[in-house]
């Protein structure tokens, strides 16, 4: 039962301290990005390192596939994304898509926030044997209600280039409409489990708690 014991505080420690790690490199990737944003708006010859965004688009393209044998083989292209940076030129729209991506930076941010404090509480309540907090059952679910909030920012965001701005995409001598995003609805599922997750939490915690008073 110790070994066990320590093992799980092993265990814990480890995924601590990721999380701690990515909590900095979080904050550090949303600064960098205020920070190019800004020098990309304010000097033109400024471009950022990475695309800001990735669009769907409508394709269905005959291409051919090589394999490293050398045979050949007919596929077909339904699927592609087009990225682009923020832009001054792009005017209202570079700006819109520069917050949509901070959007999503900030909630994935604020996820492993939330996993970070109950990691944390849960690593500091070990030496009592009691990992259950009522504190956490909240931080469960505003995971579950961030997760819920991309997705449906991933899918709303096509959706308002689609109509507001974008026209058409010309490439390969023809053009190409916007695609909705609804590979995001797969967020929804995951954000409805972690709601289950929070609720069997609570579950736990007032089970535990019958067991207190009982004894």
């Amino acid at each position: 039962m110790k070994t066990q014991k320590i093992k799980n505080k092993k265990v814990i420690g480890l995924i601590y301290g990721i999380l701690t790690v990515l909590l900095g490199i979080g904050g550090i990737t949303i600064l960098l990005s205020i920070l190019f944003f800004f020098l990309t708006l304010f000097s033109p010859n400024f471009e950022p390192f990475f695309p800001v965004v990735e669009v769907p688009i409508e394709i269905s393209e005959n291409a051919s596939l090589e394999l490293k044998n050398g045979s050949q083989y007919d596929i077909l292209v339904d699927e592609a994304f087009v990225s682009f940076n923020v832009n001054n030129e792009y005017g209202f729209a570079g700006i819109l898509n520069y917050l949509f991506f901070v959007s999503i930076l900030v909630i994935a941010f604020y996820v492993i926030l939330m996993l970070w404090k109950i990691f944390k509480s849960i690593r500091s309540s070990l030496k009592a044997d009691n990992p259950y907090h009522y504190k956490n059952i909240w931080r469960i679910r505003k995971i579950a209600f961030a997760v819920l909030l991309s997705a449906i920012l991933e899918m709303m965001y096509p959706l308002i280039l689609k109509y507001l701005w974008f026209e058409k995409i010309h490439m390969l001598e023809k053009s190409f409409d916007l695609r909705l995003n609804f590979d995001a609805t797969i967020d929804l599922f995951w954000a409805l489990i972690i709601f289950v997750v929070a609720e069997i939490y609570r579950i736990g915690l007032e089970m535990r708690k019958e067991q207190e008073f009982t004894i």
